[in-house]
């Protein structure tokens, strides 16, 4: 799945921290949103080639319906799903490593890499 960037949209400050300092030492482009952002609109933001990542709940849930759709949403919900589901739900514990992987496998499978 080629993917340009991350969008984080993560209320607890310490897993965005986490999320945010792991994505870009293994050479992530990271963007992190507030709710308030949502609201107002991603202009200028691809996000056709940007994958969320979220917490569970309305603000996640409006996130991953957002038009024009995202390449793929990640929900931490202390659930978890399979890689092809849409959204991929993932268990909050552990989040930030089984994230990487799953970024890892997709820019590893995409064509271009």
């Amino acid at each position: 799945m080629p993917f340009d960037l991350i969008v984080l949209l993560i209320s607890e400050s310490d897993l965005r921290s986490a999320l945010t300092a792991r994505l870009t030492m293994i050479g992530i482009n990271v963007v992190t949103i507030g709710a308030d952002q949502l609201v107002r609109g991603l202009h200028g933001l691809a996000v056709t080639t940007a994958v969320l990542v979220t917490d569970d709940g309305p603000i996640g849930q409006a996130a991953a319906e957002v038009s024009p759709p995202w390449l793929q949403v990640i929900i931490l919900n202390g659930s978890s799903g399979e890689l092809d589901d849409r959204p991929v739900r993932l268990p909050r514990r552990g989040a930030t490593r089984r994230l990487v992987e799953i970024l890892d496998g997709w820019r590893a499978s995409s064509p271009s890499r």
